[in-house]
């Protein structure tokens, strides 16, 4: 039977949108940004044209389009904020097309916007990761047109796929979904054959453009492809249980945590309670061939991900929950094939996958107070607060020296104007961060002060010096070096900062030689 559109339940989501927006508003006001936010925005901002953009963020290992999308905006803005009125836009949109469009009961579309991804980790923290869960949406709400709107589904799949490298993997398991439709339709003789290639072929080239984009220059230091030489303590299978129960563990460092995981006694069996979840999470979905494709293609690809470039964070492994849904939602889209005399095992299928989702949404809800309680009543990065240290003493556009370099993005994002600041790993300027090679070198703190003051004495006026650490105190003297601010109470621990005013070297120049600008 083929998949109808849905009609669109309006009243029903701005009624969603009204009772989440105050919600998100909340989450992104008291969230500090932390460097990996701003790195984007500097990357954006410090870029003349959109080559430049992807040029630039060649070290990332992500794709392009977030990035693009900040340029634009840059074009109106220099204010990181307004990075985050987008990005809580770009959620307020993902709730309104949940809401109004998805094939689920009012209580689930109720639930969904509540859960810990898109009350916190998809809202509060502007990332790319926002604008993907929209594009994947937006997918399955055009699915029943795929074959009659072959050109918006490519639009859509490309540009999922350039969104990041997680999406990226979401849409080549879309892409096979495709080509599983292809070859019904070609068994069939179906004039539709031909007009699933355009879809297909812009997933597959966009997944090519993005793999491109994702692979690290030869001098880069990101993750690369490698078989891991032992089983480590986040097992990639165990990313479906931070997924489906996102859970963090009460207490400062909440983020990234997951307190099932975090229980020694469940620590022995995670990886056999996790086969069992995905398995089951197959078949529910298997009620619908296409939701299972999509779902099982995408796990693999997510699993080797995970275990074999990048074991990543919690906001990752969350597209394996963004991968359920979506299948869920193609599941639900289309009934299921009458059957006048189902097994006991394709009643259970059948009827199992709502309650599936429903306690899955649960478990989102319960760590959504967790996230946003800490959030509110702690400093999740101390950037902005050293910025405003530098702003009150009149030293944001002072000669700003900064080891280590890439905590300091979080704070060169949050000055006015276009601010950059020395790495004595380098010897060069830097506002967002290229990970090469060349940063190899370690300094010590004698070896930053040196470099400080011989920076100092070049350009003539005294050195102001990042540190996400405290020097050791034989080394603040008050004179030549001189203590300004401490910021130490973050949760994010490389982003406490401790600012110091480095005296110029008034004997000359011997040292650590600064490069050009």
């Amino acid at each position: 039977m083929p998949s109808l559109p849905r009609r669109p339940d309006r009243l029903f989501a701005a009624l969603v949108v009204c009772a989440y927006l105050p919600v998100a508003l909340f989450a992104i006001a008291h969230h500090e940004m932390w460097r990996d936010e701003l790195h984007c925005w500097l990357v954006a901002r410090d870029s003349p044209m959109p080559w430049d953009v992807v040029h630039n963020r060649a070290y990332d290992g992500q794709p392009p389009l977030w990035y693009l999308l900040l340029w634009l905006l840059q074009r109106v803005t220099h204010n990181p904020r307004a990075m985050q009125a987008a990005h809580v836009a770009l959620a307020t949109a993902v709730v309104w097309v949940f809401a109004s469009r998805a094939p689920f009961g009012r209580p689930l579309r109720a639930l969904f916007p509540f859960g810990y991804f898109l009350a916190y980790e998809y809202v509060a923290l502007s990332r790319c990761y926002g604008l993907a869960l929209l594009l994947a949406l937006l997918l399955c709400d055009n699915h029943p047109r795929r074959f009659e709107r072959p050109a918006r589904t490519a639009l859509l799949l490309g540009a999922l796929a350039l969104t990041t490298t997680v999406s990226t993997v979401v849409a080549a398991a879309y892409t096979a979904v495709l080509l599983w439709d292809w070859v019904g339709l070609a068994r069939r003789r179906d004039p539709l054959a031909r007009r699933v290639w355009i879809p297909i072929a812009a997933g597959a080239t966009a997944f090519v453009a993005a793999a491109l984009c994702a692979w690290p220059p030869a001098d880069s230091t990101v993750a690369h492809l490698s078989w891991p030489r032992e089983m480590p303590d986040d097992f990639a299978p165990t990313r479906l249980i931070v997924a489906m129960l996102p859970v963090p563990r009460p207490y400062f460092y909440f983020w990234n945590s997951n307190a099932l995981l975090e229980l020694e006694p469940f620590r022995r069996v995670a990886v056999p309670v996790s086969l069992a979840l995905g398995a089951w999470l197959v078949f529910v979905l298997s009620r619908r061939r296409e939701a299972a494709v999509l779902f099982g293609v995408g796990m693999v690809g997510l699993m080797a991900l995970f275990g074999l470039v990048y074991g990543g964070d919690v906001r990752h492994h969350g597209f394996i929950f963004v991968l359920f849904v979506i299948a869920a939602w193609l599941a639900k889209q289309t009934p299921a094939p009458l059957d006048p005399a189902p097994t006991r095992w394709r009643r259970l299928r059948d009827a199992a996958l709502t309650p599936t989702l429903a306690v899955v949404l649960l478990a989102h809800v319960a760590g959504t107070p967790i996230a946003l309680g800490y959030e509110y009543a702690k400093v999740f990065s101390s950037g902005s607060r050293a910025a405003d240290v530098l702003r009150a003493r009149g030293l944001d556009r002072a000669l700003l020296v900064a080891e280590v370099d890439y905590p300091a993005t979080a704070v060169l994002g949050q000055l006015d104007g276009d601010p950059s600041a020395y790495s004595p790993r380098t010897g060069h300027t830097f506002s967002f961060v290229k990970w090469t090679r060349a940063r190899a070198w370690d300094p010590s703190d004698q070896d930053t002060l040196r470099f400080a003051a011989t920076l100092g004495a070049w350009k003539g006026e005294d050195a102001v010096l990042l540190m996400n650490r405290p020097l050791l105190p034989e080394l603040v003297d008050g004179h030549a070096v001189v203590r300004i601010a401490e910021l130490y109470d973050s949760m994010i621990q490389e982003e406490n900062f401790y600012i110091y005013r480095v005296a110029r070297n008034t004997e000359g120049t011997r040292g650590v030689q600064p490069g050009a600008d």
